[in-house]
């Protein structure tokens, strides 16, 4: 088959298989249940291990997720470089091995810095933080490469399934050794799971070599986008740093269980994103760059932008009673979880319409879209933080940021897809999200002032009923997709 056969294979897959809904409600289920297990394993870590030091839990994985973003977007590259050359076993090993050798090479540079400085260092806590981070960035590095290959050149079942045995052994090892070994403990959870991960994903190539020539095709493509995803993590971060520099590990601690409860929209943006990606870039090479995004925004976009925010706010709405019942002494973390379920949608349309902006070769705009949006999360958690608003402030300010983005970059996939008025489309994306989220602080502060947890359910149901016929227009559109 040739390159293009595939391209073409990829953009013709949805009349094929049943519908994009059948595809995504498969896929979303197994990763569903990975990101249940993550999450249990944040709710488990955080009681077992208390405030202060599930705060060091939180900065060993906000140091991991920066070191991901210094392969400058090989991976990403990687994924172009084996679509195209579905036809050429050759080009797809070198490809693979030279990102591979890379990134190794990479994580094991930064490894070595960290274990040199937790040498140097007289806290005991920040010895760990950083022997610890010197542990899992090798380890993730190589389950990062293992997904991407899994992804491109295996079936999605089988990438579901890694995603989520790998997830199952984070849950088991980590709550295992922590309840052993506390801190310490987590830490080689996370470096042993991510290394099991990927050495059980036999059906892959993992030799690593040295090929220069191979990273520079693949950074040309993926740097940009590592740009980007420099901005995104710190605009995803930014306010829990303002959190940890104002209150310390232990206010951190409970800010970081409030987003570990609430990564349910981000994950359902990467699901459909995992499904509709190929299709996506194979398309545009076929059909030229409108004609793709404009079935983007109608089948994929819009959908998740009118669908997804209604749900998750109702299990915001249901997260204090919860939280009361199994953690109370995290109650603190109740109003900013609320608001990182929408947060999390918003930043699932960003990475949604991230694709399109790739597939029609505009990736470099989206760099400076991250910078104001970081800008605006930075300086509103401050604000927040300085006027007495607490966590909930701070949560607020970081689902304004990632609307500030959402917003730039969806208004780039509607100009390019030939919408005379893009405006309205980003307004109309949008609007669930913003009304969803200010239901559920209503209904939350509501059924608080009532000292009637059930009451939240309650109010947000009501509070829900202006959306409603449009949830229902669009679901009977996305049933119909063939």
């Amino acid at each position: 088959m040739s390159a293009a056969e595939a391209l073409s294979a990829a953009a013709a897959r949805p009349a094929r298989s049943g519908g994009l809904l059948r595809r995504v409600a498969g896929y979303s289920a197994m990763r569903g249940s990975a990101e249940a297990l993550l999450g249990l394993r944040g709710i488990l870590l955080a009681t077992l291990l208390g405030p202060a030091a599930f705060g060091s839990w939180a900065l060993l994985r906000l140091a991991t997720r920066y070191a991901a973003l210094a392969g400058v977007g090989v991976f990403r590259g990687l994924e172009v470089e084996l679509l195209q050359a579905a036809d050429d076993a050759p080009h797809r090993s070198r490809a693979s091995g030279a990102a591979l050798g890379f990134m190794l090479a990479v994580s094991g540079a930064l490894a070595t810095v960290a274990l040199v400085a937790s040498a140097l260092v007289e806290s005991s806590t920040h010895r760990l933080i950083l022997q610890g981070f010197a542990a899992a960035v090798v380890a993730e590095a190589t389950y990062a490469y293992a997904l991407v290959v899994t992804r491109v050149g295996a079936t999605l079942r089988r990438y579901a399934l890694l995603e989520a045995g790998t997830a199952a052994l984070h849950l088991l090892l980590g709550v295992a050794l922590a309840r052993a070994f506390g801190l310490a403990g987590a830490f080689a959870a996370l470096a042993l799971s991510s290394g099991l991960g990927a050495a059980v994903a036999r059906w892959m190539e993992m030799r690593p070599r040295v090929d220069a020539a191979a990273v520079r095709g693949m950074l040309a493509t993926g740097f940009p986008v590592a740009v980007t995803g420099v901005v995104g993590t710190l605009l995803q971060t930014a306010d829990r740093w303002v959190v940890a520099a104002w209150g310390g590990r232990e206010l951190l601690g409970y800010y970081a269980f409030g987003a570990a409860l609430a990564s349910a929209g981000a994950a359902l943006a990467l699901s459909v994103r995992t499904v509709v990606f190929t299709e996506v870039y194979g398309e545009a090479k076929l059909s030229g760059a409108a004609t793709a995004l404009q079935r983007h925004l109608e089948r994929s976009l819009l959908p998740f932008a009118t669908l997804v925010p209604p749900v998750l706010g109702a299990i915001g709405a249901v997260i204090g009673p919860a939280v009361t019942l199994v953690a109370p002494q995290y109650t603190a973390a109740i109003g900013p979880a609320r608001l990182f379920l929408l947060s999390g949608a918003a930043m699932g349309l960003v990475n949604l319409a991230a694709v399109g902006a790739v597939a029609a070769g505009r990736q470099t705009l989206l760099p400076a879209y991250a910078v104001g949006a970081l800008a605006v999360n930075f300086g509103l958690a401050t604000l927040a933080l300085a006027a007495g608003l607490g966590l909930e402030g701070a949560a607020a300010a970081s689902l304004t940021g990632y609307l500030v983005f959402a917003a730039a970059v969806l208004r780039l996939n509607a100009r390019l897809s030939g919408i005379l008025q893009p405006e309205q489309l980003v307004a109309r994306a949008l609007r669930p999200i913003v009304w969803c989220a200010g239901a559920v602080v209503v209904a939350g502060h509501a059924a608080a002032g009532l000292r009637e947890d059930a009451a939240a359910v309650l109010i947000y149901v009501l509070l829900m009923l202006p959306l409603l016929p449009r949830c229902r227009g669009e679901w009977r559109r996305l049933k119909g997709e063939r």
